[in-house]
């Protein structure tokens, strides 16, 4: 059953009219016949419609139901025609669906709302309704995938906008044209040191991000022509003008037919300063392992790989490449003489060696060229494999050789030395020993200390530049050969002055000075080691009138001979009281060692005689000079004893 107003009766023909009053012919359309083809065509497009449609009398009676909304409840419209609304369907009652619809026939104003319990489904309605004159019309339509989109929409901006203001790149939107900005998330405010409301609805140029707008012409060019850009390296500035690296990535998008742009900054400033701090480091070692002829290697041994740095090709006379010598091209270096050593203990640490283990040793290498060259090694094993087996040694690689040739015309001299000395001593009567000895020391001074002079300035010029370099361990070797190299060379002054204080004339000058303090600076010079016991008795004197310069040579020597002579520990005993008699001081230095044979006794100061290994035999010999000038002082004299075993 259809309502009447869509679907009219048909009038029945009055024969009683007259001819005139007939129906038109066919060409011309009565006014009910157009209008039974109007509503034809309306019922047609009401039909059709793929919305529910429902209209209601003022009685909440079903006028009319379109082929939707009576398959949305399951049954024929004519099932539903002509009944009351709330009796169908009184699950609608109390229902915003009920309230609406009377507040809408109360009001005469159309109604829009969702609604998802309209059928028996989970989908979710979009209803409006239409009040007329006296009827009420219903349309709903399915918005349930609209809704699906609206939300994966709104989760998809909302993923988007978290992306876009957690990500700890600098991101922004901006017009193409003039650089305004849309929006810019937080690592870009931070980046550039503006707040949100300085850089929104502000252009690039007005920024003054650009330190050269040229560079920003090009990028507007680029993203014209190509659309993106990847990976660009500009240099930009903050709000304070402070210089910034960036990587930028930028991509030309359309919003509203507007031409804008996508892009991120990644600020590398640090890294490129990093960079640059290593390139220079690079630098210093290079010129730190030039300067010592030193220089450094990886090997991974499983790959019997090598790599080694620049300096150590140079060392081998060969031309720098991707990898070093392998092993056993390496070994055809080695100088035939140090061969069989070498490769047994390169051999063993490389099978055996365990896991931070060092291994050092000298030797020497034959080049192409036949020239030997005399290296330093030291090698670790930084990494081992499953089995505890070496997987990665490194090692570095010093030329020795200009400091075995100094240690070799050190020895030389040395000997030449001392061959001098004992060949003049020999020569020379006791009458004239003090005489040659005094024009030696002259000589051997002016050509010994010169070159030695030459060779420390060398060595503190190569400390310098070592000290400018990045710690690492083959600085700290190197530091530790100059010391070395230092101390030999202090050795070898000390003889040299105990050669020259030993021929010059000694010509003290008093002053009075606090003899306490006179032991102590002794003892701040002289290492006593934990094993020596040191007794020091002054008996409560306080002054006395020396040269205080000589006085510590002399006792300082007596005490490191004491100390020389306990290598098991004892007990070292400095006394000084006072001698009434010669209006004097007697100074006392006593040791516990095992004491000096009696045929020693008689040449403890005699010039170039020693019990020790290493020595020259002066230091006595010096200490008995000044003595003897010491005690000539006017009035107050002084006898110093050293009862020591030991020279």
């Amino acid at each position: 059953m259809r309502q009447p107003i869509l679907t009219p009766k048909r009038q029945k023909a009055n024969p009683e009219k007259h001819p005139a009053e007939k129906e038109p012919t066919a060409q011309y359309k009565t006014p009910e016949k157009e209008t039974l083809e109007a509503n034809q065509r309306l019922q047609l497009i009401l039909e059709s419609i793929q919305d529910g449609l429902i209209i209601i009398d003022p009685n909440w009676q079903l006028k009319y139901v379109n082929k939707c909304a009576a398959k949305g409840f399951c049954t024929a419209a004519e099932n539903l025609v002509g009944k009351n609304l709330w009796e169908l369907f009184p699950k609608y009652s109390g229902t915003i669906f009920e309230q609406t619809l009377h507040q809408a026939k109360e009001d005469k104003q159309t109604t829009h709302f969702e609604w998802d319990k309209l059928y028996n489904t989970l989908n979710t309605w979009e209803i409006s309704v239409f009040p007329t004159a006296n009827d009420l019309v219903i349309i709903w339509r399915d918005i349930t995938n609209r809704k699906k989109l609206e939300e994966t929409l709104r989760l998809n901006m909302e993923r988007f906008s978290k992306a876009f203001n957690c990500c700890q790149a600098a991101l922004f939107i901006s017009q193409l044209k003039d650089g305004l900005f849309l929006d810019a998330n937080e690592a870009f405010l931070l980046t550039f040191g503006f707040s949100r409301e300085e850089v929104i609805g502000n252009t690039a140029v007005k920024l003054n991000i650009y330190p050269d707008l040229s560079k920003r012409k090009e990028i507007v060019h680029i993203l014209q022509t190509q659309r993106a850009i990847r990976n660009l390296e500009v240099v930009m500035q903050t709000k304070t003008g402070r210089p910034l690296t960036l990587i930028a990535s930028v991509d030309h998008i359309m919003l509203n037919g507007q031409d804008f742009t996508l892009g991120t900054f990644t600020d590398i400033t640090e890294r490129k300063k990093d960079e640059e701090s290593h390139r220079e480091n690079e630098e210093r070692l290079k010129r730190a392992q030039h300067l010592a002829h030193m220089g450094n290697w990886t090997m991974h041994v499983a790959e019997n790989r090598v790599f080694w740095s620049e300096e150590l090709f140079d060392m081998f006379k060969l031309k720098p490449d991707k990898y070093g010598l392998e092993y056993e091209t390496y070994k055809t270096y080695i100088h035939p003489s140090d061969f069989e050593r070498v490769t047994k203990i390169t051999d063993n640490f490389i099978a055996e060696g365990k896991h931070e283990e060092t291994t050092v040793f000298d030797y020497r290498i034959v080049l192409p060229d036949g020239s030997i060259r005399d290296l330093h090694t030291e090698r670790t094993i930084v990494e081992v494999d499953t089995k505890g087996k070496p997987a990665k040694i490194m090692g570095i690689e010093q030329d020795i050789s200009e400091r075995k040739k100094i240690e070799q015309q050190l020895e030389r001299h040395h000997k030449h030395l001392e061959q001098l000395v004992e060949e003049r001593t020999k020569q020379l009567a006791d009458s004239q020993r003090l005489a040659t000895i005094g024009q030696t020391a002259g000589m051997v001074g002016h050509d010994i200390r010169n070159p030695l002079q030459s060779i420390m300035s060398s060595l503190y010029i190569i400390k310098d530049e070592l000290d400018m370099t990045t710690d690492s361990k083959e600085k700290t070797n190197a530091l530790q050969e100059l010391i070395v190299i230092g101390e030999q060379i202090n050795y070898i002054d000390k003889i040299i002055a105990d050669l020259q204080d030993y021929a010059r004339p000694i010509i003290p000058e008093y002053t009075t000075i606090d003899i306490p303090e006179l032991i102590d600076s002794i003892f701040q010079t002289v290492n006593i080691p934990s094993w020596i016991m040191l007794k020091v008795n002054t008996n409560n004197l306080s002054k006395m009138k020396t040269d205080p310069m000589l006085m510590r040579r002399v006792l300082t020597n007596l005490v490191n001979n004491a100390v020389q002579a306990m290598t098991e520990g004892g007990t070292l005993t400095v006394n000084i009281h006072q001698d009434k008699k010669a209006d004097g001081f007697i100074i006392e230095i006593e040791d516990t060692g095992k004491g000096i044979p009696k045929e020693v006794q008689e040449k403890l100061f005699t010039p170039l005689f020693t019990t020790k290994s290493k020595g020259q035999g002066f230091g006595l010999a010096v200490v008995k000079r000044i003595t003897d000038a010491l005690v000539n002082v006017p009035k107050k004299g002084y006898r110093i004893s050293a009862l020591f075993t030991g020279l």
